[in-house]
């Protein structure tokens, strides 16, 4: 086991006030070891010290584990290697986790790095604006993406695939000028901002936006990629 990462993950959440058991724990270090291994085979991540990967990984992904409802359905868009979809279900494993992700390479890294950690999670290699005009089109109860687009941009995305009532979990950077620019888009897509949750991390500025969603996506939405690109709602 390696203590470095485990000790400073149990710290995190203390501080955070994250309740978290020992075999929760040892659920992320196995994740963890899997990701530090395997990341120069799938590019996966640059951060991969102990310390930096439970803040900026493992920590990150949870802070909201606790606004998400019982039983949710979610979606984890452009999910990369894992993050946030599986630290939130190794946290809530209540919750029904589907990693949406275009790389088939990284979905096989997920579906094997979570079996390891002792978690089911569905993986779907496919893009979300596509996705959200077929078969899983306002199917989820809570969405979240991290590092994926400019918000203008990743509302159209990804809004379609939340369910009316639903739940999105966007993880920023500063985001006050990405608002004001995704003000249209939001209107739109029956989209209202409710909170920006706080990410520590001493100089690390990072928020989870939440949105919920009022109503459904209209029937035209989202457009096609290039087109989202070009001109943003």
């Amino acid at each position: 086991m390696d203590n470095r990462f485990i000790t400073e993950l149990k710290a995190l959440c203390a501080a955070g006030g994250i309740p978290i058991s020992d075999a929760q724990l040892e659920q992320m270090n196995a994740y963890y070891e899997i990701l530090r291994a395997e990341n120069q085979k799938y590019n996966l991540t640059a951060v991969t010290t102990p310390e930096e990967a439970a803040l900026k990984h493992f920590y990150d992904s949870i802070v909201p584990c606790g606004i998400i409802e019982q039983d949710a359905s979610l979606v984890d868009v452009g999910s990369g290697g894992g993050f946030p979809g599986v630290p939130l279900k190794i946290m809530r494993p209540d919750i029904q986790v589907t990693a949406l992700e275009s790389s088939q390479k990284k979905c096989t890294f997920i579906e094997t790095a979570a079996r390891a950690a002792g978690v089911a999670v569905t993986t779907v290699s496919a893009r979300a604006e596509e996705e959200a005009r077929g078969p899983l089109r306002e199917s989820f109860d809570v969405l979240t993406a991290r590092a994926v687009a400019a918000l203008p941009v990743l509302v159209e995305i990804t809004s379609g695939l939340v369910k009316p009532d639903g739940m999105l979990l966007l993880y920023k950077a500063d985001y006050t000028e990405e608002i004001q620019a995704a003000e249209g888009g939001l209107k739109k897509l029956n989209l209202e901002f409710s909170e920006a949750i706080a990410l520590p991390g001493g100089n690390l500025a990072h928020f989870v936006l939440v949105f919920r969603k009022t109503g459904s996506t209209p029937a035209e939405l989202p457009r096609r990629y290039a087109q989202i690109k070009k001109k943003p709602l």
